[in-house]
């Protein structure tokens, strides 16, 4: 058969890419890459086709779904469909650091920043619709603001059956910023996964919600998949690290990738002491110091423009002067 390494690139988009190329030699070797590379094929048709028995077969590909090679579809298991997913099967599992060191992660880095991170924000830049979305800090929102489903974290864990805890493959993998990084919450069929493999601490409603406040302490955004069905997964992202905020930002296309929430972040100038907290905090640089008529002090000011209503500065401001107030239609949020 032609190069396994080769044609498992090719199906990622990236068949000359040598540092693609690297990294799945690392991952997985040739006996391995031979199998991934004939997916999906039943068991049987595999070993025939490979010239092993099936017990040998089966072991392997149970190995390779750990490693986050594969996954398991309708269809049985198959490689990665594109390089986002591969990334975030491989990065996120700390086992694999006592095999390989920083060796992988480096080799993702170097093949994101060289090659990937320029053709994503090409790819994001033709999207009628942002795929993710910024929600609301829990600790920024009002009790009396009437949240959807789909933006208000602790609905979406009302709803969940399942809870798992991993890493984020984003920021093992960056390391530009010294936030937590077992903040990723996995839920329902997300969970399920993290957990079969083993990349997840499975938690319960009660652990999940101190995870959310940990991030929010931290400045990181809450993000979920940008629809109205209770998502899967609720990211926790930094602007230094994340494969979305970074990069898209990087190239000027953050809003074609990224939708903003409902929200924006308002500052009570009677109230803000000037401290400038908000303004190392913001992911988005949206805060600005200025100066008030009659004041001795600089006061914080958002910049609407550049405001995501993440909720990270209210959290972090210790005068209560900053709130987030709802200036887009339930129906802003795509069905």
């Amino acid at each position: 058969m032609a190069d396994a390494y080769v044609v498992l690139a090719g199906k990622l988009g990236y068949a000359e890419s040598e540092r693609l190329g690297k990294l799945l030699r690392r991952l997985m070797d040739k006996e391995e890459a031979e199998i991934v590379a004939s997916l999906p094929c039943p068991v049987a048709e595999l070993a025939q086709k490979l010239g092993k028995k099936e017990e040998k077969v089966n072991e392997m590909l149970k190995k390779l779904f750990e490693k986050g090679g594969i996954f398991m579809t309708s269809k049985g298991y198959q490689f990665a469909r594109d390089i986002f997913q591969l990334h975030d099967a491989t990065a996120c599992d700390v086992r694999s650091d006592k095999v390989w060191g920083r060796e992988l992660l480096d080799l993702w880095e170097d093949f994101l920043q060289a090659e990937w991170y320029a053709d994503w924000a090409k790819i994001v830049q033709t999207w009628k619709m942002p795929l993710w979305r910024a929600i609301p800090a829990r600790k920024a929102i009002s009790k009396e603001t009437k949240l959807l489903p789909s933006e208000d974290v602790e609905a979406i864990l009302d709803k969940a059956t399942r809870f798992a805890l991993t890493s984020c493959s984003c920021r093992r993998v960056g390391t530009r910023c010294d936030s937590p990084v077992e903040v990723c919450l996995q839920v329902n069929r997300a969970a399920e996964y993290a957990i079969t493999r083993g990349t997840g601490r499975e938690l319960t409603k009660d652990e999940a919600m101190k995870i959310m406040d940990v991030a929010e302490k931290a400045g990181l955004v809450h993000s979920v998949f940008n629809g109205s069905v209770v998502a899967n997964v609720i990211c926790n992202c930094c602007a230094d690290c994340c494969v979305f905020y970074y990069p898209l930002t990087k190239y000027g296309v953050l809003e074609k990738g990224v939708a903003k929430s409902r929200f924006q972040a308002e500052v009570d100038k009677v109230a803000c002491d000037g401290c400038q907290t908000c303004v190392e905090r913001c992911p988005f640089e949206a805060v600005d110091m200025v100066k008030i008529p009659g004041e001795k002090k600089l006061k914080a000011q958002i910049g609407s423009e550049k405001c995501f209503g993440c909720g990270v500065c209210a959290v972090g401001c210790d005068s209560e002067a900053i709130r987030l107030v709802e200036i887009r239609p339930p129906e802003y949020i795509p069905v």
